[in-house]
């Protein structure tokens, strides 16, 4: 696909498996920008650093599918097959990304393997996660190759730092990783992500050149288009998909400013604050039970937090203290 931005493909996935029929497999290459896509049963702030995301500019989505949350980036090949579905394929990682593999021994990475649940391994590293869902007597087996994967940036939007967090979200479990290129025979060391794209076609297609190949593309219509983008515009970048979907959870938050320590215990449920309680040894002219009772209701993210208290003087309730920092301290 020739998008790279996480949230139009993951549409497009969606969007074929839904009003696409098809006699055949399809087959989906995509390359994105840095992004992190986290399952669809995890807590989106327990997986990633949200003040480091929003700085560097790393898209936040969410899919449809299970699993864990991963970081992608232009180093970075993501595939999918959407396919009819059964009952005994569903879960069998091991039937889709086998071709994945073969591909992956033919260009000299011998060592690539599943292993466990829905990884690929190589030297017991990982370099590929995998999901799958399904809907309609369909469904889509999707996952990542990390040819050259800034890995130092994964580990830092990855880790998390709040304090006394307590979820019900699936956590992703963090394992070795590792990229595909020192795997990779001589002669392939190289390429670039498109041409490690286009050798896998070729592979899986048991073609010689990208030509042969072509007759079997399926051309997006200006309609699909057009659905795909609602598509993005109602899901894949709604903040209430994104962050609604989280599961309940409380957090306590601790910080020393110059104007005094501020405690905060929240209780989020589906993205929104629901309950909040402050205290500390700040002082203030007025009652920060004001603060509480406007900030309730208020969507748990640094956008909703900083509208609601747009017209509020942070200072009147903790002094010497910014709203900058407060609204840092609450969502950290």
């Amino acid at each position: 696909m020739k998008s790279d931005d996480i949230r139009r493909n993951l549409a497009t996935e969606q969007y074929l498996l839904n009003h696409v029929s098809f006699d055949e497999p399809l087959i989906l290459f995509y390359i994105q920008k840095p992004c992190v896509i986290v399952g669809r049963n995890q807590n989106v702030l327990s997986e990633v650093d949200m003040n480091y995301a929003t700085e560097q500019g790393i898209t936040i989505t969410r899919r449809l599918s299970g699993g864990g949350a991963v970081y992608d980036d232009l180093g970075n090949l993501s595939f999918s097959f959407v396919v009819d579905a059964d009952s005994q394929s569903f879960g069998d990682f091991k039937l889709f990304t086998k071709p994945i593999i073969k591909a992956l021994h033919f260009l000299g990475a011998t060592g690539a393997e599943v292993s466990g649940r829905n990884d690929l391994l190589i030297d017991g590293k990982k370099f590929s996660g995998n999901a799958m869902y399904t809907k309609n007597k369909k469904m889509y087996a999707h996952g990542t190759l990390m040819l050259d994967v800034n890995i130092e940036e994964a580990n830092r939007v990855l880790t998390v730092s709040q304090k006394k967090l307590e979820s019900k979200g699936t956590k992703s479990v963090r394992s070795r990783v590792t990229n595909l290129r020192p795997y990779l025979s001589a002669e392939y060391q190289s390429l670039t992500i498109e041409e490690f794209r286009d050798q896998l076609l070729l592979y899986l297609f048991n073609a010689k050149t990208l030509a042969e190949i072509i007759s079997h593309e399926y051309h997006l219509t200006p309609q699909d288009d057009e659905a795909i983008d609602q598509l993005v515009k109602d899901i894949y970048a709604n903040e209430d998909w994104i962050f609604g979907e989280e599961p309940k959870f409380t957090i306590q938050k601790e910080e020393r400013f110059k104007g005094g320590t501020i405690e905060a215990k929240i209780s989020v449920d589906k993205g929104k604050i629901v309950a909040l309680t402050i205290y500390g040894d700040y002082f203030g002219q007025k009652k920060t039970e004001e603060i509480e009772a406007l900030l309730v209701g208020c969507g748990y993210n640094q956008k909703s937090l900083a509208l609601a208290l747009k017209n509020v003087s942070i200072e009147e309730y903790f002094k010497n203290i910014s709203k900058t920092d407060f609204i840092g301290l609450l969502i950290g």
